[in-house]
């Protein structure tokens, strides 16, 4: 019976990471070609992506949106959770493991629409290592992609820093670098 129940969990986690590996496919061959247009203002529409449990703390990203003088509904939020959470931003859009189906469909139609957005800047920020975020940050579509981990593969910009105050005035000063270039 114990070798039945371990065959089982095995079983289990190996459907879950298949859901993952599958939506991956979908949403990578779906987003497979980004285009940054010349647009008059350099940054019109940015994404972040967090978990629930870091979202308190990266409030103070949200003031990106005035500093960079965008829209707010130009401004998204992803929050990833695995359980009911306690984030009040009209922005937010939550996003469960539980929304990603057999044959690594979305059913979460927010999800979706923020999936196929074309971001100009996506930021990604969260304390803990979590394997839906970083689904969305590997498939999403961005001309620049901002991680504070240095061991993001998919980050067109590294800022190495737990402080959140600290990241959002490194990210400030590297766009207002780019915008020179650009």
């Amino acid at each position: 019976m114990r070798n039945y129940l371990h065959l089982l969990a095995n079983i289990t986690a190996v459907f879950k990471n298949f859901k993952y590996f599958l939506a991956e496919k979908k949403l990578s061959k779906q987003n497979s070609e980004v285009i940054a247009e010349k647009n008059e203002k350099f940054i019109t529409k940015v994404g972040l992506v967090t978990t629930a449990e870091a979202f308190e703390e990266v409030k103070l990203l949200l003031q990106l949106q005035q500093q960079l003088k965008i829209a707010k509904s130009d401004f998204k939020v992803l929050v990833c959770t695995a359980k009911p959470a306690s984030v009040e931003d009209e922005r937010a859009i939550f996003f469960a493991p539980s929304e990603i189906k057999a044959g690594g469909n979305i059913q979460n139609e927010d999800v979706k629409d923020f999936l196929k957005s074309k971001f100009d800047v996506f930021i990604s920020f969260s304390k803990n290592d979590n394997k839906l975020k970083n689904l969305v940050y590997k498939c999403v579509k961005s001309a620049l992609k901002i991680d504070h981990k240095k061991e993001s593969p998919f980050a067109d910009l590294t800022v190495e820093t737990e402080d959140v105050a600290l990241y959002q005035q490194e990210i400030l000063k590297y766009l207002k670098i780019l915008k020179q270039i650009r």
